[in-house]
């Protein structure tokens, strides 16, 4: 009877031990010092590291090494063992965790810990629970064991958010399928205010979409897109952003898509992959820079690579062709060419191809986007049409042509 006393208990030990957080099976506390509340006050010592079999030790220029607590060196704080060694992971000090690297340095803001996330401190280093966290204008939530909030639906102190794929709060309008939701500025769900479906699934939808901008021409177009209660994606080149970043601006605020273009319009399939992220790299900061978000959608220069799964797999982003070519770019003196290539043409699911860099196509959209809508198009933007025409969701690595 005792030995199965024992093993119940052991099992029951071993279970507590699988199911509690890593965060408090693997940490080392660390003895108090009664004149060290705040760790990012720890004494600066000089000295260096020597290694000790598989562990470190700081050696003082006195020949003695650090034993039992917080130091900073180079700028940086650590933390020392009774017998010296540096330690890494989790840390217990005071009733507060904190973290160090697999170097030994004490982390702090955003930390990700194998599955989760976490915030530290920066001013103090601990670990922060129970918290609105804001980052680069965004907010968002660590929950009583310090994990930052995943994507999705979650109830906090009794009111209802939804979180993006980041973790970020959403407020405003959020479309989930054909189902519209309202937050408030403090991105708290109010059921009381009854959202329009985003599209209607019975009627015909097409993507216009734009490349090559934005121009002195942008603007225009954005006016007849929000006359018309239509949405549009532009495929903006990098290096022109910065010129018009109060036209991407309205274009993020008016919901229609952000894509990129590249930063310079050279093809892709000339490029290594360092240029590639290159050029991605700097077109997305830009716009991030201009809108507050980065583009979701890309479209390779003169679609040169659509089918390069290399080219694909370094750009990050949906691939996005065409099933329209409107030649646009080749009729820049005759806008009634443009505006018969979509309307003899267009079918639901289409995604058309336009330049906003050119006048006589601005004259032409002024033109479809009301015919279009005459014969009861909705004018969506890529990632609306993939969604409810193609019932699916954009992935990186792969290029898309229409949704017929």
């Amino acid at each position: 009877m005792k030995i199965q006393k024992k093993s119940a208990l052991l099992v029951l030990l071993c279970l507590v031990l699988f199911l509690f957080p890593a965060a408090v099976r693997a940490k080392t506390t660390v003895p108090e010092d009664p004149s060290l509340k705040n760790v990012a006050k720890a004494e600066t010592l000089n000295g260096k590291w020597v290694k000790k079999g598989s562990n470190f030790r700081f050696r003082k220029k006195d020949g003695t090494y650090k034993k039992d607590g917080w130091f900073k060196t180079n700028g940086r704080i650590y933390c020392a063992d009774s017998k010296g060694n540096r330690i890494k992971g989790w840390v217990k000090y005071r009733d507060h965790l904190y973290y160090l690297d697999a170097g030994g340095v004490l982390k702090s803001g955003w930390v990700q810990i194998k599955k989760n996330t976490y915030f530290f401190a920066l001013k103090n280093y601990r670990l922060r629970k129970e918290a609105w966290i804001r980052t680069n204008g965004k907010y968002y939530y660590v929950d009583k064991k310090g994990r930052k909030c995943g994507p999705g639906w979650h109830k906090i102190l009794g009111k209802k958010y939804y979180f993006d794929e980041d973790g970020a709060r959403m407020t405003g309008t959020l479309y989930l399928g054909n189902e519209g939701y309202y937050f408030d500025e403090d991105g708290v769900y109010d059921p009381s205010v009854k959202v329009e479906p985003e599209v209607d699934l019975n009627k015909p939808m097409v993507a216009l979409t734009f490349d090559d901008g934005p121009s002195q021409y942008t603007s225009r177009l954005l006016d007849c897109l929000q006359k018309n209660d239509a949405k549009a994606t532009f495929f903006m080149v990098g290096s022109s952003v910065p010129s018009y970043q109060s036209t991407v601006k309205r274009m993020a605020d008016m919901g229609c898509e952000l894509g990129a273009h590249s930063y310079s319009h050279t093809s892709f399939t000339s490029l290594s992959s360092a240029g590639i992220a290159s050029e991605v790299s700097r077109t997305v900061a830009n716009i991030k820079a201009a809108a507050g978000r980065g583009p979701t959608v890309f479209r390779l220069p003169y679609g040169n690579g659509h089918s390069n799964s290399s080219v694909l797999s370094a750009l990050g982003l949906p691939s996005i062709y065409w099933s329209i070519d409107t030649m646009d770019w080749a009729n820049t003196k005759n806008s009634a060419h443009t505006v018969n290539e979509v309307l003899n043409h267009v079918q639901s699911g289409d995604i058309v191809l336009m330049h906003d860099i050119h006048y006589a196509t601005i004259v032409a959209a002024e033109q479809i986007i009301p015919a279009l809508k005459k014969r009861g198009y909705q004018l969506v933007t890529v990632s609306q049409l993939a969604k409810y025409k193609g019932n699916t969701t954009l992935y990186a690595g792969r290029t898309y042509y229409h949704f017929r």
